[in-house]
């Protein structure tokens, strides 16, 4: 019996009539285009309105929304640095919170005996300014505000009193107090000859953005990756409560969120040990001229583009774009990333070349409720290759059956083509069809183990509902090799 949408089966006019069906026209896995939420500050010099969301198509357009400098306008210029394709929306926090200001300075003493350069950093922007011989401590503060002040893109202002330069944030809050000041960064720079630089480290920013005002903003809108650069107790408690309810499954807008803090190796093991959750990354650096927010904006953009076009694939080795490494002896020794591993704090390395790329992204979780070591949600690829899945089932048995409007019977049925009779067997049919394609994906392992044990069957007290056991055994990646070089003489 074939069973017809829109021809009425009580038509007596003449003709050829056909319709439509497009429940069989889906085939394979269906696209999943990810997006992405970047959560900061903005500046006067933004025209955005705060707590609202804005696309971002490139960094022109954030800095226009943002003020060019700013928090916000700074972290999407990375992401599109590193990832210039992934759908980007950004939003500019209330920060009426943030009561102060971080604010540092250079004061310069002696006098220039010949001419060079001074080559200063600040916050990762290099600037390089020309020094005459002769030049007094005041001369040369006053050349190096004046060139500061020509880069408004820097995350920090510059002012001139006598033979000190001012800096001060142009971010309020805690932020400000990350910006880093550091003279001399690469190999072979010095401070020219009679002149010595004293730099005060920023501080003095008070208070964290109101990221609890986000949630209401962007109900019912899903953000695969949501980056942000504050790692205060009330800025993560918030985001992973949300996180954790947009996983669950009767809402099914699952993201996952990407930070970075500024700390030594005991600072980071501490933070880490105060969080868990499975829906979170923190990736730990010490002593970068970055600061988190370039580095939480870079890892969420490679990450976004990797895990999109691949969940299972692991992210090690991957590049960040625009990212400077701490000085080499300020680095994490290998000794130490494992133990920050332990602790649920993410690493990273430095190529030959200097370059960051990532080591291992974790998550935070490490014990389950009753406080046992727990390391199911340990990797992040687990979460996404979880999304996955779950989108895909989700999609593919709403479109054939609930989108269509299916009837619901017994195994037993005598289920005739084209009746729009559904049964827990041509459910668990089409389930197990799926899952051939994910394991073609490679996002699952053991597609016979999971036909073997997948369970679906009618709910004995809703005789409308059908429940399914699923027990995937998830893709792992390859991230340890191991050799033992047995030789004889």
């Amino acid at each position: 019996m074939i069973t017809f949408n829109n021809i009425p089966p009580t038509i007596r006019t003449v003709g050829v009539f056909a319709e439509m069906d497009n429940s069989k026209a889906l085939q394979g896995l269906l696209p999943n285009p990810h997006r992405v939420l970047i959560l900061g500050q903005k500046t006067t010099g933004g025209n955005a309105e705060k707590e609202k969301v804005y696309p971002i198509a490139s960094p022109a357009v954030a800095d226009g929304y943002f003020g060019i400098g700013s928090l916000l306008a700074r972290m999407c210029r990375t992401f599109k640095l590193n990832n210039p394709n992934t759908e980007l929306h950004a939003l500019a926090m209330s920060d009426a919170s943030c009561t102060g200001m971080a604010s540092g300075c250079i004061t310069f003493a002696g006098s220039a005996t010949a001419d060079g350069n001074f080559f200063l950093m600040l916050g990762g922007a290099g600037i390089t300014v020309p020094i005459a011989s002769g030049w007094s401590a005041a001369d040369i503060a006053s050349a190096t505000a004046s060139n500061i002040q020509q880069y408004p893109q820097l995350c920090m202002t510059a002012s001139l009193v006598t033979s000190t330069v001012v800096l001060k944030a142009l971010d309020s809050g805690l932020c400000g107090n990350d910006y880093d000041v550091r003279a001399n960064y690469f190999a072979g720079q010095s401070n020219p000859t009679g002149i010595t630089p004293t730099i005060s480290a920023l501080e003095g920013g008070v208070g964290s953005p109101n990221i609890a005002g986000v949630w209401a903003v962007i109900d019912g809108e899903q953000y695969h990756h949501i980056i942000q650069a504050y790692t205060d107790a009330g800025t993560l408690d918030s985001l992973e409560d949300e996180l954790e309810d947009r996983y669950g499954p009767l809402i099914a807008l699952q993201g996952f969120g990407y930070t970075a803090m500024r700390g030594t190796a005991a600072s980071c093991t501490t933070l880490g040990n105060q969080r868990n959750s499975p829906h979170n990354a923190i990736m730990g650096v010490y002593d970068s001229p970055m600061g988190p927010e370039i580095w939480a904006a870079a890892i969420g953009a490679v990450c976004a583009g990797a895990l999109n076009a691949d969940p299972g694939r692991p992210v090690q080795t991957l590049k960040l774009r625009g990212v400077l490494p701490p000085p080499e002896l300020n680095r994490f020794v290998r000794a130490e990333r494992d133990i920050l591993l332990y602790d649920g704090i993410s690493t990273y390395t430095v190529d030959s070349g200097g370059r960051v790329q990532l080591e291992q992204m974790i998550t935070t979780y490490q014990k389950n409720a009753l406080g046992d070591p727990d390391g199911s949600y340990l990797y992040i690829n687990i979460l996404f290759l979880l999304m996955e899945i779950r989108y895909q089932w989700v999609s593919r048995m709403g479109s054939r059956f609930i989108v269509q409007r299916y009837k619901l019977a017994d195994d037993t049925f005598p289920v005739q083509p084209g009746s729009f009779v559904a049964t827990p067997k041509t459910v668990k049919q089409e389930t197990i069809a799926l899952f051939a394609e994910l394991y073609q994906a490679g996002y699952i392992d053991k597609l016979d183990d999971f036909i073997k044990n997948i369970i679906v069957q009618r709910d004995q007290t809703n005789v409308n509902r059908v429940n399914a056991l699923l027990p995937v055994d998830l893709i792992n990646q390859f991230q340890i090799l191991a050799g033992k070089i047995q030789f004889i003489l």
